[in-house]
């Protein structure tokens, strides 16, 4: 952030800042307790990162609790990220591509043996991160897999299995996969020679200065994974399980898979994930280097199917979009099932990231779905007042 001046107002911090940062502060706290108080979601975090010219401004704010007759949530308190990770991941793909590291016109099953003769095995990188491979949205893998979740063998059956799952409708060019995604990490990490982990921390969150808050918990040592446990907000009871899931990836398939995927398994504050977001936003504006500029504007370019929104690792604009009205239309994000989420407005430099647990105690909770668009207007006019 060379050359900027960071104005930062957190909510647990008595810290005097400009009027607006203090608008913004009050507006995003006014929104989360209105959630907590409608039971969208036990707790939550927000951060929104603005910039100002040459000055930047960030303000986060936490709300309710971890879970029933527990501490409250604070600003560092990571969530499960669910497929937030999908445009980590393909971000970290797309470093890789620039430095020579990875193709995206790359088979898959040249590379990821066990997806030979499926739809999966045939798309290319591109095709797997744009959801354009075929294959299905999701699956109930994980209760069909053969063998100890997390081995070796397991993941190869998941592999094998996720690639041979074609969707419904075959015929439409976009089709939002997790399967696809599950494939494109490992093809992801099997050509750069590393495990997924490691790739994402090297080219995303230890550039990023975000490793202590964006991680996959099952990489995690033991002392590191205990401490997570006891900060992490909880999801769900899993009856798959048996147990209340906390620190544990939410999503089965993924968790069968060992912990540790393409389409789910990070988890982080929502601080990490605006900063995730800033980078990629900078990168886009010509403000930063995280990706080449025109690299990232293929990613986010249009391509040939106008049915859809998706874009290579990110969701844009749509007008059901849970960025709400005030966002702009070259405006870019993501959600995750959990409950979170991250937009990016190029037009008003602005980045929103919405941690919340909505899964607790059960996903059939969906208030979420009404309540995300009213925050972001909400926090998009106060920003323009």
């Amino acid at each position: 952030m060379a050359g900027l001046l960071w104005v930062a107002l957190h909510e647990d911090e008595g810290n005097v800042s400009d009027g607006l940062n203090q608008r913004v502060e009050r507006e995003t706290r006014r929104l989360l307790d209105a959630g907590v108080a409608g039971q969208a979601f036990p707790g939550a975090v927000a951060c929104i990162d603005w910039r100002d010219g040459d000055t930047a401004h960030r303000v986060e704010v936490a709300a309710g609790v971890l879970k029933a007759s527990e501490a409250a949530t604070q600003t560092t308190t990571p969530y499960d990220l669910a497929s937030l990770t999908k445009p980590v991941v393909a971000m970290a793909a797309l470093r890789l591509v620039a430095v020579g590291r990875q193709a995206l016109d790359v088979r898959t099953d040249s590379v990821v043996t066990d997806v030979r003769g499926g739809p999966g095995g045939a798309a290319t990188l591109e095709a797997l991160l744009r959801h354009q491979a075929g294959l299905a949205a999701w699956g109930g893998l994980y209760l069909d897999v053969p063998h100890d979740p997390g081995t070796p063998a397991a993941r190869r059956w998941i592999l094998s299995e996720a690639s041979r799952r074609p969707a419904e409708q075959p015929a439409a060019p976009t089709v939002y996969s997790d399967l696809g995604y599950l494939i494109a990490g490992e093809l992801i990490a099997r050509g750069a020679g590393e495990k997924l982990e490691k790739v994402v921390a090297n080219e995303v969150t230890e550039p990023l200065g975000i490793s202590a808050e964006m991680f996959y918990p099952a990489a995690l040592a033991a002392d590191r994974r205990a401490q997570a446990v006891r900060d992490t907000a909880p999801t769900e009871s899993c009856e798959w399980r048996g147990r209340l899931i906390r620190a544990e990836v939410h999503d089965e398939n993924c968790a069968a898979f060992g912990g540790v995927a393409g389409h789910s398994g990070l988890f982080g504050t929502a601080r990490a994930v605006a900063s995730f977001g800033r980078a990629t936003l900078d990168a886009l504006t010509g403000r930063g280097d995280f990706i080449p500029k025109e690299l990232l504007a293929a990613a986010l370019a249009p391509s040939g199917d106008d049915s859809t929104s998706l874009r290579l690792g990110w969701d844009t604009k749509s007008p059901e979009s849970s960025a709400g009205r005030r966002f702009g239309p070259r405006s870019f994000g993501h959600l995750g099932f959990t409950g979170t989420s991250v937009w990016c407005e190029p037009d008003k430099d602005v980045v929103v990231s919405l941690l919340t647990n909505r899964v607790f105690p059960s996903r059939a909770n969906e208030r979420i779905k009404g309540f995300r668009p009213g925050f972001h207007d909400g926090v998009m006019a106060a920003l323009e007042k």
